[in-house]
């Protein structure tokens, strides 16, 4: 889902950048407030084994390539602002060290995949502390994973659509096909992985919000 080098026209690139800036700076301010510091080393492990994972890239359409994100899987574990600060982290050191997507397409791919994945999986992180829910949680999970992914896809999409690059009615449905129906079978492996996760997390009681061990086993 990286968006490579001039891709995205200069209005598109400095707003997606603006936007992105903002998220990422209260994300800091937040957890500077709410994130406790035992929690810090397990962000950081979680947030390895997602650099990893981003790490696996396939090409899809006109030089964007797929992969799995796992912001989901870090909101719905740490809550969004944690989430969302290792997500940017990892993209800044793609983008920087490895030239996996674009630097002035960097705002964009924070946006497409950290920030929408991290809302996303803050919102379920919240959902289970407060209401503690049931059984459902696991397919829940799966399915929040899938989501995350298609919408950022489909942003991904609208973004280069607007910087005037899909220039006719057959670029724009084949670039759309190609991205929603590729990242809709990562979205399915990447669903399965959150799950497994969450799961294994969960049982070693190493997260604050998460489903108690006796759910896990039912």
């Amino acid at each position: 889902m990286h968006i490579p080098p001039s891709f995205l026209s200069l209005p598109v690139a400095l707003g997606s950048g603006t936007v992105a800036a903002g998220a990422v700076a209260a994300a800091a301010a937040r957890c500077r407030k709410t994130l406790d510091e035992q929690m810090v080393p397990v962000v950081g492990v979680l947030g390895a084994f997602t650099f990893a994972a981003q790490m696996v890239n396939f090409p899809i359409a006109s030089g964007t390539s797929g992969h799995l994100v796992g912001g989901f899987m870090l909101g719905t574990l740490f809550g969004w602002a944690p989430a969302l600060v290792t997500m940017a982290a990892i993209l800044i050191v793609q983008c920087l060290v490895f030239a996996d997507g674009g630097l002035d397409a960097l705002g964009a791919n924070i946006i497409n995949m950290g920030v929408i994945s991290c809302l996303l999986g803050g919102l379920l992180h919240w959902i289970r502390a407060e209401r503690r829910p049931g059984r459902w949680t696991i397919a829940l999970t799966a399915c929040g994973a899938w989501l995350a992914v298609v919408l950022g896809a489909a942003l991904c999409v609208t973004e280069v659509w607007l910087s005037g690059r899909l220039d006719s009615r057959e670029l724009l449905l084949a670039w759309t096909g190609s991205m929603i129906g590729i990242h809709a079978l990562i979205g399915i492996v990447e669903g399965a992985i959150t799950a497994m996760v969450v799961v294994y997390v969960a049982r070693t009681g190493q997260v604050v919000g998460l489903m108690p061990r006796e759910e896990v086993a039912q």
